[in-house]
C-alpha cells in the first residue's frame, strides 16, 4: 500500500510538472512573452524547487516524510490553482507586459518552494521502507511515476489544449487534490526501517560516511536534467519557428515527443532496471551515451518522425540513469547521512533547470539547432567521465 501511495503522489506531480513543460513555451508566446521571460520563469523556479528540496529533506527527517509530503502536495496544488489564474488574468487582458510578468514570476517560484516538499519526501519513504540490498529496485518503483506521469501528462496536455491552453492547468489539480486525501487518508503514520546487516555494521562503527564520487554522481545527475531544460525551453519554440506549427500544435508536438520518450524510460525502468542484478554503476555507463545519441539525433532531424525517434534514446536513458545514480549515491553514506545525500539528488534535476532555460534561450538566438547540440556534446563529455570514473567494483557498503 505505501507504495502505491507514493507512486501515485509522484505521478500526480509528475503529470502536473510535464504538463507545465509541455504548455509554458506556446503559453508565453500566446502572451507575448520572449524566449528569455519564459527561460527565466523555468529557472527561477528550478532554483527555489533546488533550495527547498535539500530544506524539506531535513525537515522530513525529524519531523517525518508523511507530514512533509502532504504539505509539497497541498503547496503543488494550490500553487497550480494560482499560476493558471495569472495566465486567466492575462488572456483577459488584465495583466500584460512586465505586471504579468512579474505575478507569474511570483506565483511560479512560491509554487515551486512548497511543492519541491513532495520528491525528497517520496525517496525517504521509499528508502525508509526497503532493505538496502533492494533500494536501486525500491527506487526506480516510485521513480517510474516520474516516467509514467510524463507519459500521461503531455497526452492530457495535448487533449485539453484544443479546449483552451489553461484547461491541463486546471484540471491537473484535481489530481494532485485527490494525492493529497489519499496520503492523508492512508498512509501510516510510522514507516519501519529495514537493515541489512551491512546496515548494521556501518551504523555501529561510523567508519565511512560519503563516498568522494558523490559529488560526481549529483554533478552527473544535473547534466542530464541541465539537458532536459534546454529540450523543453526550445523544443515548442523550434516546432513554432521552424516547422511553421501553431501554438496549440507545438504544445501538441511537444507532449507525443515527450510521451514517447517517457513510455521508453517506464518500459526499461519495469523491464530492466527493477529486474537486473547489474552494478547501478555499471547501468550509469549504458545510459549516457544513449542520452548523447539522442540529443545528436534532434540536432540533426529535418522531419518530425526523425525528432520521435529521438526521443526512444533520450527516454530509455533517462530511465535508467536517476534511479541507478540514486542507488548508488544513497548506498555510499552512512543512515545518518540520508537525508543529505537524498536531498541534493532530488534537489539535482532542479540544479539543471536554473540554468538550462536561459543557456538554451541565448544558443537558441544564436542558431535554432544550437541548444540541442550543446546537449549531445554535454552528456558525451558525462558519459566518457562515467566510463573512466565509475569502474565495476561492488557495493561500496560491502567494502566497509
Amino acid at each position: 500500500m505505501t507504495f502505491r501511495l507514493l507512486f501515485f503522489s509522484l505521478l500526480a506531480t509528475a503529470m502536473g510538472q510535464s504538463v507545465v513543460m509541455t504548455t509554458l513555451p506556446p503559453l508565453g508566446r500566446e502572451a507575448g512573452l520572449s524566449e528569455f521571460n519564459v527561460a527565466f520563469l523555468m529557472s527561477s523556479s528550478a532554483l527555489m524547487y533546488a533550495l527547498g528540496n535539500a530544506f524539506w529533506s531535513r525537515v522530513g527527517k525529524r519531523k517525518g516524510y508523511r507530514r512533509i509530503l502532504i504539505t509539497g502536495l497541498s503547496g503543488y496544488t494550490l500553487g497550480t490553482l494560482v499560476f493558471a489564474t495569472v495566465w486567466f488574468a492575462s488572456f483577459q487582458g488584465w495583466l500584460a507586459g512586465s505586471a504579468l510578468f512579474i505575478a507569474l514570476l511570483v506565483a511560479r517560484t512560491g509554487q515551486a518552494t512548497i511543492m519541491s516538499a513532495t520528491p525528497p519526501s517520496v525517496v525517504g519513504l521509499a528508502i525508509a521502507v526497503s532493505a538496502e540490498d533492494e533500494r536501486v529496485k525500491a527506487i526506480s518503483k516510485v521513480s517510474s511515476a516520474h516516467s509514467l506521469g510524463q507519459i500521461l501528462g503531455p497526452t492530457f496536455a495535448g487533449l485539453l489544449v484544443s479546449i483552451h491552453l489553461l484547461a491541463p492547468l486546471y484540471a491537473i489539480t484535481l489530481m494532485t487534490f485527490t494525492a493529497v486525501i489519499l496520503i492523508w487518508r492512508y498512509l501510516p503514520r510510522e514507516q519501519s526501517v529495514p537493515q541489512t546487516s551491512n546496515q548494521t555494521a556501518t551504523a555501529a562503527t561510523g567508519t565511512h560516511s560519503i563516498q568522494p564520487f558523490v559529488p560526481l554522481l549529483i554533478a552527473m545527475n544535473a547534466s542530464v536534467f541541465f539537458a532536459i531544460a534546454m529540450m523543453q525551453q526550445s523544443l515548442a519554440f523550434f516546432l513554432i519557428d521552424h516547422h511553421g506549427l501553431t501554438t496549440t500544435e507545438a504544445a501538441q508536438g511537444v507532449g507525443l515527443a515527450m510521451m514517447i520518450s517517457a513510455v521508453c524510460a517506464l518500459t526499461i525502468q519495469v523491464t530492466v532496471v527493477q529486474r537486473t542484478s547489474m552494478h547501478p554503476g555499471n547501468l550509469i555507463k549504458f545510459a549516457f551515451p544513449l542520452l548523447a545519441v539522442g540529443y545528436l539525433i534532434i540536432y540533426l532531424h529535418q522531419q518530425q518522425v526523425q525528432l520521435y525517434l529521438a526521443m526512444v534514446f533520450l527516454g530509455s536513458g533517462l530511465g535508467i540513469s536517476y534511479p541507478a545514480i540514486a542507488a548508488l549515491a544513497t548506498s555510499s553514506c552512512k543512515p545518518q547521512n540520508q537525508a543529505t545525500v537524498t536531498g541534493l539528488i532530488t534537489a539535482s534535476p532542479a540544479m539543471g533547470y536554473i540554468i538550462g532555460p536561459p543557456f538554451a534561450a541565448l544558443l537558441y538566438g544564436i542558431g535554432h539547432r544550437m541548444p540541442f547540440i550543446a546537449a549531445a556534446v554535454l552528456l558525451a563529455f558525462v558519459a566518457t567521465i562515467a566510463l573512466v570514473h565509475l569502474r565495476s567494483k561492488p557495493n561500496p557498503l560491502d567494502a566497509r
